[in-house]
């Protein structure tokens, strides 16, 4: 099991929220697992809560070869050894009976000479899959357009492809001198977004919206927790980074296509509560359940995901109506050890989907994502298009490489 993994995966087993400590060290575990291997044990076994954001770098393909499905009963699917981004028939809404849904999995094509390949994002149209490959002691990073891999000659020791918008704008971190830097990538070009003048930790990694705005968050170097951290943007084709003002604590995960800045406030390092804001720093705190802590991860359209604790399970929004959707663990589903629910959501469309660990959760119920048999489904993100991107896992833990789900009724 690599690092990456068993940092998650030990994450993953305490009933609060992750904190901004355990959220950087995840991330950061994945992005430099040679450099920080010590570093990376040690917050996991001192600092213990839900992982969240990442899958763990994958290994070797074709395990499709001659396979055969093992489909959960309420889902449909084929297996192809190409993938397929376009939808042959209508795109699911969320209010689709699961049963009319037929998902198409596919392998993506891997560039020659690279393995232990992870699949981190997707784009609203599903044109574009970000990921890379681990190799050299550092992230090789990886753009498939239209399902074509190309490995993108970016330098640094390390590059990790973080998110893509459906102009195919990139954003990512390089590391160099040990330090992680965020950079967009667009038309075969990159380019360095400056941090605030000062010395500057940055964290967990960059989001991109439809205009080319870009958040990230930034702590003093040296400091943990978030203690005097704050969230910053990039306007698009801008380097130079814009504070942003919102409340104390607050920090910056996702940003949605009209500028609505999705995140949580933190105290003592700890998530309290899921909020949207503006740009100015207006905004509300998200509906929340008795009982439960909340944080917020992603947005897409009116719907913001994230997780529910002590429940261990993923909650939706939607920032029009107010209304929470406490999304229930899958009946039959195989938590980690000590976990008693699936997970937060990690990602959603437009259509409200989400996506957790081997489900994309419906108003209907889970949708299981088929798999060869023997494998377990891991999707990391899911388009409009109704296309999720992710893997197959082993057994043991280990992954059979990057897949494609392209869901249609």
């Amino acid at each position: 099991m690599n690092e990456e993994r068993e940092l998650r995966d030990r994450l993953e087993d305490l009933e609060v929220p992750p904190s901004r400590v355990e959220m950087d060290e995840l991330l950061d575990a994945g992005r430099r697992r040679e450099v920080r291997r010590k570093a990376g044990r040690a917050a996991a076994g001192a600092v213990l809560a839900v992982g969240v954001l990442m899958g763990a770098p994958t290994v070797l393909a074709g395990a499709f070869d001659n396979a055969t499905l093992d489909v959960a009963p309420s889902a449909s699917a084929s297996t192809e050894l190409t993938p397929d981004l376009t939808p042959t028939h209508a795109v699911p809404g969320r209010d689709t009976p699961v049963a009319a849904i037929t998902c198409r999995v596919a392998e993506l094509p891997v560039p020659n000479g690279l393995q232990d390949i992870e699949v981190t994002a997707v784009d609203p149209t599903g044109t574009y899959i970000l990921g890379h490959a681990y190799a050299h002691g550092g992230y090789q990073p990886i753009l498939w357009t239209g399902g074509k891999a190309e490995v993108l000659a970016i330098p640094g020791k390390s590059v990790q492809l973080t998110d893509v918008n459906a102009a195919g704008q990139v954003v990512g971190m390089i590391e160099i001198d040990n330090e992680d830097h965020p950079f967009r990538w667009a038309d075969g070009a990159y380019q360095m977004l400056a941090l605030p003048a000062g010395n500057w930790h940055a964290y967990p990694q960059p989001e991109i919206n439809a205009s080319g705005d870009v958040v990230l968050n930034v702590e003093p170097r040296g400091n943990s927790g978030g203690t005097d951290s704050f969230a910053i943007i990039w306007a698009n084709g801008s380097t130079k980074a814009k504070k942003l003002p919102l409340p104390k604590g607050g920090n910056a995960h996702d940003l949605n296509d009209d500028g609505t800045v999705i995140g949580s406030i933190y105290k003592n390092g700890s998530a309290d509560a899921g909020y949207v804001w503006d740009q100015q720093g207006r905004g509300h705190k998200l509906k929340n359940e008795a009982g439960q802590t909340n944080a917020a991860y992603k947005t897409r359209g009116d719907w913001v995901t994230g997780g529910l604790w002590p429940a261990m399970e993923p909650a939706l929004w939607n920032t029009r109506t107010g209304q929470l959707i406490h999304l229930p663990t899958p009946a039959g589903a195989d938590p980690p050890p000590a976990q008693d629910g699936v997970g937060p959501g990690i990602a959603v469309n437009s259509a409200g989907w989400v996506v957790a660990g081997p489900y994309v959760l419906l108003a209907d119920g889970p949708l299981k994502l088929p798999v060869a048999k023997g494998l377990t489904p891991i999707a990391t993100a899911v388009s409009d298009t109704g296309l999720v991107v992710g893997r197959g896992d082993t057994a043991g833990n280990k992954s059979a490489g990057p897949l494609t789900w392209q869901c249609s009724t």
